[in-house]
């Protein structure tokens, strides 16, 4: 019987990366972010051979294109278009539904390495790879965008990180932290994945030393924008005191807002406060980890939330989705762990 189930749960599996991929190939661009800010850019890397595409960056007729978000993702994305010798964005876009599927893949494996069954380790891949903000970004509406890239990015630093904490590899290290420095350079919030070294059970001069290695590429890409004078879109502000706490309100009250939708997280959410309320992680990685790295983590997208020009009653409600997909990695991998704790025999 529990064959059968796996077998149809990998299937189920299988048809959601079918699913992305059709999206990806038939419909057309839908995602304004993709159009407009990675492929536009990548087109301007095309044209330029390669070099950095400084007319566009510095052009105030771009400043809807966010000049100041680092470029490995349209240099990702120019990359087909110089093989093929010509722009063609649906070759490009294709790279979604496979970092989808790679991204369920590591979620798998990850489990596996948990101790979690076959069942249930396909089971909750299952889940996740159900959650229609994932499904978006794999290709069915946002094909194209750069979001997938961290949610990734995340997966695989915690895949790493749970290798370290069995195995203290010094060569498992320099992928994390390699891993920080490319999601510095995905998009300018991929920054915050630096917070998980500082939770690694590490000596205090290395973990010290392995941080601000990993903020090189961020402070580098900075120095460009300081040397070239890019211009930003948005800036940062010290609101008063009666705003910062409007400003709370609304960034608790939009959040929330998006925790309730059906069609995106479907009951999700309530069933994770439940098993927070009720069950207790044992888990030493999850306690000493992955609990701190997201809480970290969220403090920080809060505080940027907070101190940003332009109001959360506009920038949350146009952006919580992706965050809490960047972010689901760390708070699914908990859910995960809290339901096999609570169906554990030991428990009962």
């Amino acid at each position: 019987m529990r064959k059968i189930i796996n077998y149809i749960l990998a299937i189920l599996i299988l048809f959601n990366g079918f699913f992305v991929a059709v999206g990806a190939i038939l419909y057309p661009l839908a995602s304004i972010d993709a159009v407009s800010i990675w492929l536009l850019k990548a087109k301007a890397i095309f044209l330029v051979h390669g070099a950095l595409p400084i007319n566009i960056l510095t052009n105030n007729i771009y400043l809807n294109t966010h000049p100041q978000y680092p470029l490995l993702i349209p240099y990702f994305f120019s990359f087909f278009y110089f093989i093929f010798g010509q722009v063609n964005d649906k070759l490009a876009v294709l790279t979604n539904p496979v970092f989808y599927c790679l991204t369920i893949f590591i979620i798998f494996k990850l489990l596996r390495k948990m101790q979690f069954n076959t069942t249930f380790a396909l089971l909750f891949t299952y889940i996740y790879s159900m959650f229609s903000p994932f499904l978006a970004q794999g290709g069915r509406k946002h094909a194209g965008d750069a979001d997938i890239f961290i949610v990734f990015t995340n997966w695989l630093s915690l895949f790493l990180a749970f290798n370290f904490f069995k195995n203290k590899s010094y060569k498992i290290l320099s992928l994390i932290i390699i891993l920080v420095m490319i999601s510095s350079q995905i998009k300018a919030e991929g920054l915050f994945l630096a917070s998980i070294i500082l939770f690694l059970p590490l000596k205090r001069k290395v973990k010290l030393m392995s941080f601000v290695i990993s903020l090189l590429p961020f402070l580098v890409w900075r120095g460009i924008i300081a040397y070239y004078k890019i211009p930003n879109d948005f800036y940062f502000l010290i609101p008063s005191l009666q705003e910062i706490v409007m400003r709370i309100f609304q960034i608790a009250y939009y959040t929330l807002r998006e925790m309730i939708k059906i069609n995106n997280w479907y009951i999700f959410w309530p069933i994770f406060a439940c098993m927070i309320i009720l069950v207790r992680s044992k888990d030493k990685f999850i306690n000493k980890f992955v609990l701190p790295s997201l809480g970290l983590m969220s403090l920080g997208f809060f505080v940027f939330y907070l101190f940003l020009s332009v109001s959360p009653a506009i920038y949350v409600t146009s952006s919580i989705d992706r965050i809490l997909l960047q972010l689901s990695p760390f708070y699914f991998l908990i859910f995960a762990v809290l339901i096999k704790q609570a169906l554990s025999p030991k428990n009962k």
